[in-house]
């Protein structure tokens, strides 16, 4: 004897399937405002890149049954021209090149190194020096841990307590730099002069 649903249960099921529906189509309005709101702050090639593709994923998405012909003739043609790994690769290429050739824009304690070469005009030398001690310092540490952290993961060790006091580091450093910028404000300027 075969079970068959109740009209209550293809009800729900048919509910269910819209709700996903609704929040699906929501979701993914939600990413586009976010790529676009990005690719209008940040125009660069890779808020380019995620706003293309994100397009395209809500169409594939949204419109799956309709474009089911056209994916199965691309999937056909990929197959037999073996395209797809160089595009991936030329394009994996630009995007890392386009965020290689950015300048960096951040470096720990540059506000309060300004401040202090503003202070104490002498030793502007011995300042530098200082900071950039510390922050070769800071790098070594961290890429050593990196280090650490993946040779134990790899061994099938417990790699969290190693990763746990490197990243407790990274971020009472990152607070200090944020609290020294609140203590000094504006960095070299002097006020009263």
């Amino acid at each position: 004897m075969r079970f068959k649903p109740s009209k209550f249960v293809e009800l729900s099921i048919a509910n269910q399937t819209q709700n996903d529906s609704i929040k699906l189509r929501s979701l993914a309005f939600t990413g586009l405002v976010t790529t676009v709101v990005d690719n209008i702050v940040n125009p660069s090639l890779i808020s380019s890149i995620t706003l293309g593709l994100s397009v395209l994923g809500i169409v594939t998405v949204i419109w799956r049954k309709e474009l089911n012909r056209v994916l199965n003739h691309v999937v056909r043609l990929t197959t037999l021209y073996r395209v797809t790994s160089p595009i991936l690769t030329i394009l994996g290429t630009f995007v890392f090149l386009d965020a290689l050739s950015m300048s960096a824009q951040a470096q720990f304690f540059q506000n309060a190194e300004t401040w202090m070469s503003g202070q104490f005009t002498g030793a502007n030398e011995a300042i530098t020096l200082a900071f950039n001690v510390l922050r070769g310092l800071f790098i070594l540490y961290l890429g050593i841990s990196l280090v650490r952290v993946i040779q134990a993961a790899r061994n099938d060790e417990d790699w969290v307590n190693l990763a746990r006091t490197p990243m407790i580091i990274l971020i009472t450093v990152t607070m200090g730099d944020i609290l020294a910028n609140l203590i000094i404000g504006g960095g070299g300027t002097n006020v009263g002069q």
